[in-house]
């Protein structure tokens, strides 16, 4: 009776374990709004290299930091606004008074970028009813035209506020490309990790599965030996036991299969610009094993320094910094502006008023006070001192970056073949530990702890060889590899 007992429990074990296994979730049952993981096939496996090539075109933070060109371009052509002709006219009536009287003038200036220039020319006409004291607004009968330039010899000649704005904006502009830079090589980081983590996590979900495939073969051979009476009942017990936790292990691998997936999906696109959720049947037979490298430290520290798009950031911003002080210094100096005005009347009028006449007029204006041009030099000292404070620690930063990321590459690697190492000796010593349960000499349970020391040794593998890419990934980024070296401005 204890033995009919003990064999309808072990029973009762394997019917529970066949319906946990008909209710338990499975990747291979689609789930709204995407498809989930399925077993591998011989599909082609996708490549972190895929993953990445469809970041530059498709990728919405990249269109996004794209969009900051046509932002900086905006500004750049609002700047050389300044530069733009203009045009006035005004229109006076005098109808009631001691003089009624009427008069035109209209100009036309064109400031240039050439020492602050600005050339003008105009037309006026006035009527003859004047007082004597407005004498200077009559003309003749039709009008006077005038041309002339005015030239700032000294404030506003070398540099003005307008072609400082302009230099400012055109620094602005590569910004733009330097913030593109960034965001790819943040991007092209953040999209290899997520690959990684959904290749590693394929990998982990293949091994429980192996170990469950295993244990759900034997239960039968384990019966039968068991009702021969070669077994003791608690070893169908305990394989069911067995058969129920790795079902579990499965199902949390699943899981996280297909979180890494989603995760992966957000940087993985189809030509609309649209996640593609993957499958198991996408994922790679095995990881990649770790390659033998040489890392020459200067060079690669010297390439991250040409590469990274942070050093140009901040040199852009000293630079902006170093024409803001240029023009503020400017602005301390006396404005000594020499104008140049011809003009001409036209039609019939005065005798004194038809010859051409040429004034020649110079305007001297020395500053008593120069609180503010002096609090601006101050100010733009400051932010240049700032930026190269932080252009010198953002370089010991890239440089120490680069460093850490080589020496986990080769820490990693290291760690990748004793974890090889481990798996080889735990699967003999799992494999001798069947044979001796097959002969009797063993029992199922230290068999079962062999096979979970064999999978957590497999499990190890794994994470090392994910630790080894994700540092390749992190040395990729420190040293820039995904910024274009055009953008990257090397400073004045």
């Amino acid at each position: 009776m204890k033995l009919l007992k003990l064999l309808a429990i072990a029973s009762l074990g394997g019917f529970a374990f066949a319906a946990r296994a008909q209710e338990a979730p499975s990747l291979d049952t689609p789930i709204p709004v995407a498809e989930t993981a399925a077993e591998p096939t011989a599909n082609p496996a996708v490549t972190w290299e895929d993953v990445l090539a469809t970041l530059d075109a498709r990728h919405p933070l990249l269109d996004a930091a794209a969009r900051e060109r046509g932002m900086a371009e905006g500004d750049l052509q609002s700047a050389e606004g300044a530069f733009d002709v203009a045009w006035r006219t005004r229109g006076t009536v005098v109808p009631l008074g001691g003089y009624p009287s009427g008069r035109i003038d209209t100009v036309v200036e064109v400031p240039t970028p050439y020492w602050g220039l600005t050339l003008f020319g105009g037309y006026r006409w006035g009527s003859d009813s004047f007082a004597d004291y407005d004498g200077k607004q009559i003309t003749n009968e039709a009008g006077e035209v005038r041309a002339g330039a005015i030239l700032p010899i000294w404030r506003n000649g070398p540099i003005d506020r307008r072609r400082a704005n302009i230099e400012r904006a055109e620094i602005g502009a590569q910004f733009a490309e330097l913030s593109v830079a960034e965001r790819q090589i943040e991007l092209a980081r953040l999209a290899a990790l997520r690959y990684w983590d959904w290749a590693a996590a394929g990998r982990r979900l293949t091994l429980v599965r192996e170990m469950l495939s295993i244990a759900e073969e034997r239960d039968l051979a384990i019966r039968a030996r068991a009702l021969a009476g070669d077994l003791p009942e608690l070893e169908v017990i305990e394989n069911s036991r067995v058969i129920l936790q790795r079902q579990q292990q499965v199902v949390a691998a699943e899981r996280s299969l297909a979180q890494a997936a989603f995760e992966l999906s957000l940087y993985y696109r189809n030509k609309d610009g649209l996640p593609i959720l993957l499958s198991a049947k996408d994922l790679p037979v095995s990881l990649p094993k770790p390659a033998p490298e040489v890392f020459a430290e200067q060079a690669t520290v010297a390439d991250a320094l040409a590469r990274r798009p942070e050093l140009g950031r901040l040199r852009g911003q000293r630079d902006q910094s170093l024409v803001e002080r240029e023009w503020a210094g400017n602005q301390r100096a006396p404005a000594i502006d020499f104008t140049v005005l011809g003009s001409q009347d036209l039609g019939q009028g005065s005798d004194k008023r038809s010859p051409f006449e040429l004034e020649l007029s110079l305007l001297v204006d020395i500053p008593i006070e120069r609180n503010v041009a002096d609090g601006r030099v101050k100010a733009a000292e400051a932010q240049i001192a700032r930026a190269e404070a932080q252009s010198a620690f953002t370089a010991e930063r890239i440089a120490t970056d680069v460093r850490d990321a080589a020496s986990a590459v080769e820490f990693s690697r290291k760690r990748v073949l004793i974890a090889h190492e481990e798996v080889d000796v735990a699967r003999v010593l799992m494999q001798a530990e069947r044979d001796k349960f097959e002969l009797g000499d063993s029992s199922l349970l230290f068999v079962n702890l062999r096979e979970q020391t064999a999978l957590e040794a497999g499990l190890r593998e794994v994470d090392a060889l994910f630790e080894y890419h994700r540092s390749r990934v992190s040395l990729t980024a420190a040293v820039g590899t995904n910024a274009n070296p055009a953008l990257v401005r090397t400073g004045r």
